[in-house]
């Protein structure tokens, strides 16, 4: 019947317990498993139904396990009521018939855990959410289309789709505008040449062929609790949400009476699995080796490289059987038992289904899919065929960090809000000492424990009430978090407060901006406009970036993380001071020293008197607006006019204070040693000193108010540095970048996860292009292919007027004579316009008629072993030289350069204020 699609008289006329059964394909040999598969297809078909998804010839012939045993239920509940019919009830079965009872049960396999007995198997099988996990898509064949099985279309097609979709992917094409170029490249095409075949004329059908679209699932979420639950083509689907009892889907009709094709989710959560991901990122040429080539690095005590030279990755992280996941002894040449073991960072800076924020409780329902597909990744791995084994090698995953600025690190790890009293997730420092000296005394309070926070969390978790639940974490500070289920996941350690929100945008931005620019330290029409000429007179490197010469001002806009970096390291240490100088310098007429002083201390009493009145002025207002009066709000609204007497008073005195350059240049420094590409634990512990006393020299010079918890939590750098390496291993500017990216795709602004949706199929779509478009670049030297895919890449890294026009006569060269035992040397030499030396780019001075970006720093090499000389000067040409000698045919490279000179006269240190 099921291998035909007809039933027929003999089908009808089984007797299931007396004749046997016709052939019904390899998965029916006894009558308890045709039992066990019309339950299955039972349930399957009403899912199907559901989803408008019809039964396949695949499924009918593949059953899966029957997860809950039914067909060794029923053979055994049919073998004891033939043994009752046989034997009389008073009377006990003897071994033999028992024996004959073990002889009729058919033989079913059932996994038993090695502690576990017969009986507690069958009927107490563990239950957890993982077992059966029902966010698996099993291990389904990869999405996309890789450059193999692109191979058979030809040449002149498969570039005309690549250069399309690049087009919108990349730049935003609108899609009818790619629809014209199709058009018209097609009537290009069968103009010149009516035997070839036309592309397709649109952009759906070009991103079809290349395999652009992956198999995206949208996991249905409640409108109303936000918990998440299986796709539609799951076994393990919900119509209604179980505590809410809404509906998770629209109805079957639309608006306009249209009966829909499928099942919408009411809120959408566009999920792609790791594991799908993985399978597709190994497949692009040369990622393998990439993700080996760590095994390779040698390992220096206390010197830190890389984020496999930190402490979680080098000793903490387990494997499933106990041992080191990254081990790297000599029997591990090609990984534990010849497995790939891959790392991965989890940056929290994501779109969830909105319209608004979702709570603590509601992100963990978010997460759950995600840790599943993390915890059988390391548990279990996937097989994946790689270059090396063409037949599958096997994967592990481990989540080695999450990374996120400090209300995601809270809500992610279930940590009480960063406004409670206990606000830090490190240490049990409170609220009221965070503005103290001893909140920067290092050890100063006991820190939290992995452990400690997975037995709290659990005891969270358990509690069925919300009244209850907000009473725990205002005593405990603590909350469930999904990242427990993880067993080798330190909950405190491995979750990080990202250095480029701590430091950057907030202990240098809050320093710069909220103390010196809002406290008016900085005035607009006297310091910041020094400030301003100083900047305008800056000549650095290109690569460097550029401040705007009105910061401070709101022409000037708000700064990004990569220019307030700038201001600490670049610009800061060499500006602050001679503003300072000059500042101090002209104000020696307003008053002394003890007198701006005091004016600073009285700006921050003032300011705290304010804000307390304004808090109870607020407080006041709502007991009035509960009582249904409006007295006070007319006082309120003075309360918040300024005091134009203080204001006046502010902007007419200096009140610059000669200490302040000193401890900023504390906290540049500190900056400074910890961007570095590789850092030692004598830098680690340096940069850890000038952090705790810039906190401690602030409270002196500004008052506890100017603290923030950014302060407090830039005292767990240095155990963060230890833990996984320098920053640039695992701060988040990949991902705020990536948040660029998202933004720029066009959407419709539509809600329920539409938008998201938007977001996450056009990304991926991206990544697909992107990995084709590499793909092409492997082809032979010269092929159609590799010459698009090359101006592609160029212009996608913004390689804007690189080289310079043809070869040129070389005025420097002469001509040569021909002698004996001499080769003439050729006159032509081609001239460039930057060369890319360690992914930086550095101009030739005298093409770009700028020397902005023509600086370079040059080790010399010694002979006899001698240590190189370091050498400064400005880069005037780049040229290349062909000449057929001791080279055989290859080209040389050359840099001209003019050398600085070191000065040996008299200098004035800047550094010290008068």
């Amino acid at each position: 019947m099921l291998d035909h699609g007809t039933l027929t008289q003999e089908d009808i006329d089984i007797q299931v317990y007396g004749s046997e059964l016709p052939n019904l394909g390899p998965n029916f040999h006894s009558p308890q498993s045709l039992l066990a598969a019309a339950d299955y297809y039972e349930a399957y078909n009403a899912v199907t139904a559901a989803g408008a998804q019809p039964l396949t010839a695949y499924h009918a012939h593949h059953l899966p396990p029957d997860p809950e045993g039914r067909a060794l239920e029923r053979a055994m509940d049919n073998a004891f009521t033939e043994i009752q019919q046989q034997v009389p009830s008073d009377d006990p079965p003897s071994q033999g018939q028992l024996a004959e009872l073990d002889d009729e049960i058919p033989d079913v396999d059932f996994e038993l855990d090695d502690n576990a007995d017969l009986p507690d198997a069958v009927n107490h099988q563990e239950v957890s959410e993982d077992v059966p996990d029902p966010f698996w898509t099993g291990n389904n064949p990869r999405s996309g289309i890789s450059f193999e099985d692109l191979s058979t279309l030809p040449v002149y097609l498969l570039v005309v789709y690549m250069m399309t979709t690049w087009l919108h992917l990349q730049w935003h094409l609108p899609r009818a505008a790619c629809n014209a170029v199709l058009g018209i490249l097609s009537c290009l095409i069968l103009a010149l040449c009516p035997s070839l075949s036309p592309p397709f004329v649109t952009l759906p059908s070009a991103m079809k062929v290349l395999g652009l679209d992956l198999q995206v699932y949208e996991l249905p979420c409640c409108p109303s609790c936000r918990e998440v639950y299986p796709p539609v083509s799951s076994l393990h689907t919900q119509d209604k949400c179980i505590p809410c009892n809404t509906s998770l889907f629209l109805p079957d009709q639309t608006k306009r009476g249209l009966l829909r094709s499928k099942k919408v989710p009411c809120v959408k959560y566009p999920y792609l699995s790791l594991s799908e991901q993985i399978q597709s990122i190994l497949t692009i040429p040369g990622v393998e080796d990439s993700l080996d080539e760590w095994r390779t690095r040698p390992h220096s005590p206390g010197h830190y490289s890389d984020i496999f030279d930190g402490e979680i990755c080098r000793v903490k992280l387990k494997a499933p059987d106990g041992t080191l996941f990254f081990a790297n002894g000599p029997h591990d040449k090609h990984g534990p038992n010849g497995e790939l073991r891959i790392g991965v960072n989890l940056g929290i800076d994501c779109i969830l289904p909105g319209p608004k924020e979702q709570s603590p409780d509601e992100i963990q329902r978010f997460l759950r899919p995600i840790v599943s597909d993390l915890l059988r990744l390391w548990k279990e791995g996937i097989r994946v065929p790689t270059p090396s084994c063409p037949n599958g090698r096997l994967v592990r995953v481990v989540l080695v960090a999450v990374v996120c600025d400090k209300p995601a690190a809270h809500k992610i790890g279930g940590f009480g809000s960063h406004s409670h009293t206990h606000f830090c997730h490190n240490c049990w420092i409170c609220q009221n000492d965070k503005d103290k000296k001893e909140a920067f005394v290092r050890d100063a309070f006991r820190l939290r424990t992995d452990k400690e926070h997975r037995d709290l969390g659990e005891k969270y978790r358990l509690l069925t009430t919300a009244a209850a639940r907000k009473k725990f974490v205002k005593e405990f500070a603590t909350r469930f978090t999904e990242l427990s289920r993880l067993p080798y996941f330190d909950l405190v350690n491995q979750i990080i407060i990202d250095p480029m929100h701590n430091l950057f945008l907030g202990l240098v931005k809050t320093h710069f901006y909220n103390i010196w620019v809002q406290g008016k330290i900085l005035r607009p029409n006297h310091e910041l406009r020094i400030f301003h000429d100083l900047l305008a007179d800056f000549e650095i490197p290109s690569s460097c970036g550029k401040l705007p010469t009105d910061i401070g001002v709101p022409a000037g806009g708000s700064l990004t993380a990569d220019q307030w970096l700038l201001l600490a390291t670049v610009y800061g240490p060499i500006a602050i001071p001679q503003l300072w100088t000059v500042g101090l310098a002209n104000a020696q007429q307003d008053g002394s020293l003890a007198d701006r002083v005091a004016l600073i201390a009285k700006q921050e009493s003032e300011k705290k008197s304010k804000e307390a009145k304004k808090q109870s002025d607020a407080q006041a207002l709502e007991d009035a607006r509960s009582r249904g009066r409006e007295a006070g709000v007319a006082d309120t609204t003075m309360a918040d006019a300024p005091d134009e007497n203080q204001q006046d008073d502010i902007d007419g005195k200096c009140i610059l204070h000669p200490d302040d350059p000193p401890n900023f240049l504390k906290l540049c420094a500190a900056i400074r040693l910890l961007i570095g590409n590789s850092i030692s634990d004598q830098e680690i512990s340096a940069a850890d000193a000038y952090l705790r006393e810039y906190c401690t020299e602030l409270i002196q010079l500004y008052g506890s108010g100017c603290l923030k918890p950014n302060h407090h939590y830039a005292t767990h750098t240095a155990r963060y540095v230890r833990n996984f390496g320098p920053l640039s291993g695992f701060w988040t500017f990949l991902f705020e970048r990536l948040n660029k990216i998202l933004k720029s795709f066009k959407t419709n602004n539509h809600g329920d996860g539409e938008l998201e949706t938007t977001f996450f199929n056009e990304f991926h779509r991206m990544c697909q292009s992107s990995r084709l478009v590499y793909s092409l670049r492997r082809r032979p030297e010269g092929s159609l292919g590799r010459k698009v895919s090359e101006i592609m890449l160029k212009a996608s890294v913004e390689e804007r007027g690189t080289v310079a026009a043809l070869a040129a006569l070389s005025n420097d060269l002469n001509e040569a004579h021909v002698v004996a035992h001499s080769i003439p040397l050729d006159r032509t030499a081609t001239f460039f316009d930057y060369v890319i030396v360690g992914g930086r780019r550095y101009h030739a001075s005298r093409t770009l008629g700028s020397r902005n970006s023509s600086l370079v720093h040059v080790a010399i090499p010694q002979r006899n072993g001698q240590p190189p000389v370091d050498a400064y000067g400005e880069l005037l040409e780049i040229f290349r030289f062909n000449q057929d000698i001791h080279f055989q045919g290859e080209s040389m490279y050359f840099l001209r350069a003019r050398w600085f000179k070191r000065w040996n006269g008299d200098r004035e240190d800047m550094w010290v204020t008068r």
